[in-house]
């Protein structure tokens, strides 16, 4: 939603990106208290690389160690303009590396939201055990500090106005206003797998799959990509589909 999928060059949607940056700084001004953490996909600045040097799930060795290094230095520059984009209007946006935050050390993501700052984490590539290459999404990262923060609320901003019966959607239909965890299930069975070339994490099948994982909370899944709606998703009002789990 915030990159250009399509550019032959990653590029990031500012003027989306700076029109949302505005709506949290109104926000944050009404309800100060409020932590919020912010994660943000790969986009243009990953998803094309995985795939050209084959990083998802192979063993790093040769040139695998190269395009790892190049993948993850991408991701960092996005963090870096988006931050740009979110200082400009006030915002204490602080870009963390997501592999540096497990379930170890939540303590210290803790200390740094206690200390003013907006967390923001991205899509990134990580290694498993046996040293081979995996990527770590945000949709992921959002189950793990869901288990970690009981209270927190998700809000999920799209490029497309919620989850609909099937994707793509037709001209002028309408997304889902709510789904159960049976629903969800349902959806899923009748969904085919949505990764292409642009996505490695399986798109908004992928997504909904993963938030399966999640008990007891409420998502929010809307278009952000239209002025007001983010206000919209933070005040909880109605927009987009609404997953209760």
């Amino acid at each position: 939603m915030i990159t250009k999928k399509m550019s032959a060059k990653p590029q990031v949607k500012k003027a989306v990106v700076r029109q949302m940056a505005k709506e949290l700084k109104l926000f944050t001004q009404r309800f100060p208290k409020i932590k919020i953490i912010l994660l943000h996909g790969a986009g243009s600045f990953g998803h094309p690389l995985v795939y050209k040097y084959k990083l998802l799930e192979k063993p790093l060795a040769g040139p695998r160690l190269l395009g790892f290094s190049k993948t993850v230095c991408s991701m960092r520059h996005m963090g870096n303009l988006l931050t740009d984009i979110f200082r400009s209007v006030k915002l204490p946006v602080l870009p963390i590396q997501t592999t540096a935050i497990d379930s170890s050390n939540i303590r210290q993501l803790k200390q740094i939201l206690n200390a003013g700052f907006i967390p923001m984490f991205s899509g990134d590539m990580g290694l498993t055990k046996k040293n081979q290459s995996v990527v770590v999404s945000a949709d992921r990262l959002a189950v793990l500090l869901s288990e970690k923060f009981h209270t927190s609320k998700i809000i999920f901003a799209t490029d497309i106005d919620g989850v609909f019966e099937k994707f793509p959607p037709k001209n002028n239909s309408q997304p889902l206003s709510l789904l159960s965890r049976k629903n969800l299930k349902n959806m899923l069975k009748k969904m085919k797998s949505q990764k292409n070339r642009y996505d490695v994490t399986g798109n908004m099948a992928g997504k909904l799959r993963t938030l399966l994982e999640l008990k007891g909370e409420k998502i929010t899944i809307f278009n952000g990509s239209k002025p007001g709606n983010l206000t919209k998703a933070l005040m909880q009002k109605p927009i987009g589909t609404r997953i209760i789990l």
